[in-house]
């Protein structure tokens, strides 16, 4: 993995600079997590840096997700939530949110969500 670069600790930062490493294809995005962190979607849960960098090894192998804005993120404290659409190989595109929990400038746990209409719908 990449050294942890600085990364501000305010939530909306650590969530931009996550989606940069995602676009980038960086696996140091694991950095970002806290040890005993979780990423939840699609009905599995992954717990702790180990299961959270398998996770990213095999998305950046497998699909090579180019997430982007489809709205402001919002933001309330700790929590982050980001509507984005994610462009795949194959001019496939999905709509997601992603709920990101954020403490001591590492992410503490994302949970993710799929739409399955086509964007602009």
């Amino acid at each position: 993995m990449a050294e942890r670069t600085h990364v501000p600790p305010d939530p909306p930062s650590v969530v931009a600079e996550y989606f940069a490493r995602i676009r980038a294809r960086d696996i140091g995005v694991v950095d970002l997590f806290h040890d005993d962190a979780s990423v939840i979607g699609l009905g599995a849960r992954r717990t702790g840096r180990d299961a959270i960098l398998e996770l990213y090894r095999d998305v950046f192998n497998r699909v090579g997700p180019v997430p982007r804005e489809a709205a402001p993120v919002l933001s309330a404290g700790s929590r982050v939530a980001a509507e984005i659409y994610i462009d795949r190989p194959g001019d496939s595109t999905v709509h997601a949110v992603d709920l990101f929990e954020v403490s001591e400038g590492r992410i503490r746990s994302l949970t993710y969500f799929l739409a399955d209409y086509p964007q602009g719908d």
